[in-house]
């Protein structure tokens, strides 16, 4: 064997090596906020559901919704949990998320509160704060406002912090703000502030929340995101099990130390039982909720083009949304029509 032909070999062997490090060494990051859909990807990653499905995957944590905005629009992430309002408000900004499985529904935990007295003419001219206009929650005020035979552009929308928004709503500065946990049941209980009338099934098509995928189709295989929703499911089943209620809690503490208003582990329990929150739709339940998710995004699509959007018929469904991959992973792991096991 020559010296030249052995340099090439030896040339030709390294790089194949470096190639096939790169292939073993993909990784796909997690962006992970603290709300009710953070849960499963949480116990995924420490629990190794993850690396039992031989992926590699990264997970980064977001306590600023602008921070995590910011890594969605400029492509660092590949999976995040979403409302569907969020996911259909993405698409038409020009992301190219697509939801892949449904998990949970918020079950009227946010509510739209206004000043107690006042109708959707009162509303018209004044000051709405919304904790993030990424979040779909307008849709809710849209929804409100028709009602009254108005619209969203009938009120300035505001984004602020809950907690500066309670301030604003108490100091009369804001006439209406979107709230969940303490604020809200604190606006209710002082009697200044009551709920404003939503239609129930916007409500539950707007904030059923579960995984997208925010890759282009060649990031990964159809096998890779099998492979991440079996691991996603696998967590489901732990957080189900009662027994790993008090370990479940010390895993969302410790991720989210600061800002456990939103996964239900406040301090001030002042609205709910100081417990972990857990997703509100059951395994059992889960392929006739996925098997629904056309007719969900149907609603919000409707929704939107009535809020006055002209573009909103233009999507493609498939870029949108696929349940056919978390449907095919329920069946294999026994959680199919029947929802048996």
């Amino acid at each position: 064997m020559s010296l030249n032909f052995r340099s090439k070999f030896m040339v030709f062997t390294l790089l194949l090596l470096v190639v096939t490090c790169e292939v073993h060494a993909k990784k796909f990051v997690v962006g992970i906020i603290p709300y009710l859909p953070a849960g499963e990807f949480i116990v995924a990653d420490r629990k190794g559901f993850y690396k039992e499905e031989g992926l590699d995957v990264d997970s980064i944590y977001y306590t600023s919704t602008g921070d995590w905005v910011r890594a969605l629009a400029k492509g660092k992430l590949h999976f995040s949990g979403l409302w569907n309002a969020t996911q259909v408000d993405m698409y038409y900004r020009g992301s190219n998320a697509k939801r892949i499985a449904l998990m949970s529904f918020d079950s009227g935990d946010y509510s739209f509160i206004v000043k107690k007295g006042l109708t959707p003419a009162n509303l018209v001219g004044k000051r709405v704060a919304v904790f993030s206009d990424y979040f779909g929650t307008h849709w809710f005020i849209h929804n409100y406002m028709k009602s009254g035979g108005r619209s969203l552009n009938d009120v300035q929308l505001i984004e602020m912090t809950n907690s500066a928004a309670y301030k604003n709503f108490n100091n009369d500065r804001v006439a209406g703000m979107i709230f969940n946990g303490k604020y809200m049941n604190q606006a209710l209980d002082t009697g200044r502030g009551a709920k404003a009338k939503i239609d129930q099934d916007l409500y539950l098509a707007a904030t059923t929340g579960g995984p997208s995928y925010f890759g282009n189709e060649e990031d990964l295989t159809r096998s890779e995101l099998k492979k991440f929703l079996r691991a996603w499911v696998k967590a489901m089943k732990w957080i189900e099990d009662d027994k790993n209620d008090d370990e479940y809690e010390k895993m969302l503490k410790s991720a989210f130390e600061g800002h456990l208003e939103l996964v239900g582990l406040e301090k001030e329990a002042s609205y709910r039982e100081r417990k972990p929150r857990k997703m509100l739709v059951s395994l059992k339940d889960m392929y006739v909720v996925n098997k629904n998710m056309g007719a969900m995004f149907e609603k919000l699509v409707s929704v939107r083009s009535d809020m006055g959007f002209s573009d909103t018929p233009n999507y493609v469904k498939s870029k949108m949304y696929d349940n056919s991959l978390i449907l095919e992973v329920l069946e294999e792991m026994g959680y199919g029509k029947k929802g048996v096991r």
